[in-house]
Order: structure tokens, then sequence, then C-alpha cells
């Protein structure tokens, strides 16, 4: 192993670490602290949330939607607080499922729009009479 100051490390296996000691199996790099940069770039091997738009994607009703946040206390397909203090998160996995979520709420919105139309439409129909 190479040390740098003790601060930047290679280790053998070619992974390297920075501000730590440990590089856990699996993972070629490990920073101990913050990292800053002006761009990250995330290449997923996972599908895109497009499959949201898709006519066999199964989305709760508004309603039963309610129920499960009321019971698990966060959204369906995204994990609780607990699993991401232990576990911690994937950013590409994360991305996607916000982008899924992000996309739910649009169709959520368009379908509250369809229904607001209808009723506009059938209260000016009550007026005309």
């Amino acid at each position: 192993m190479n040390n740098v100051g003790n601060v930047i490390k290679v280790h053998t296996d070619g992974s390297m670490s920075i501000g730590t000691d440990t590089n856990p199996i699996d993972y070629n790099l490990a920073v101990g602290g913050k990292v800053i940069a002006e761009a990250v770039r995330v290449e997923l091997e996972i599908d895109w949330a497009d499959y949201v738009f898709t006519p066999n994607y199964k989305m709760l009703s508004l309603n039963n939607l309610e129920k499960y946040i009321d019971k698990n206390g966060h959204l369906p397909n995204i994990p609780n607080a607990n699993t991401v203090k232990d576990e911690g998160i994937d950013l590409g996995v994360m991305q996607t499922k916000q982008m899924e979520k992000i996309e739910e709420l649009t169709l959520y919105i368009i379908e509250l729009h369809k229904e607001v139309e209808n009723l506009k439409e059938q209260f000016n129909l009550l007026n005309d009479k």
C-alpha cells in the first residue's frame, strides 16, 4: 500500500481511500469526509422511470396512497429513514425512484385537472339552465 502523507492510500487491489484507512469491499474509492465537485455523472444499469408512462404501470389511487403513507410513514418504493440511516442510498437508484415519484405526481395532477375541468363543465351546464 502506498501512503501519501497518511491522507491518500492506494491499496494493493487498485482501490483508493482518501481521508480514511478503510475501503469497503467492492468499492474502488472511499472518502472519509465531504466531497465537492462541479459535476457528477451516474450511468445507470437499471431502467429509467419512464415505465411510469406505460399502459401497464399500476399507480395507487390517491386514497390508497394516503393509506399507505399513514401506515408506513413514507412513499411506496422509497426506503424509510431507518433504512437510509443504516444502509445509505445509491444515488443513481434514488434518483430513478425520485423521478418515478415526479412522473406519478404529474399523472395525478393531470387526472385531477381533468376532474376539475369536468366539474367546471357540469357547473356551467347547471347554471345555464
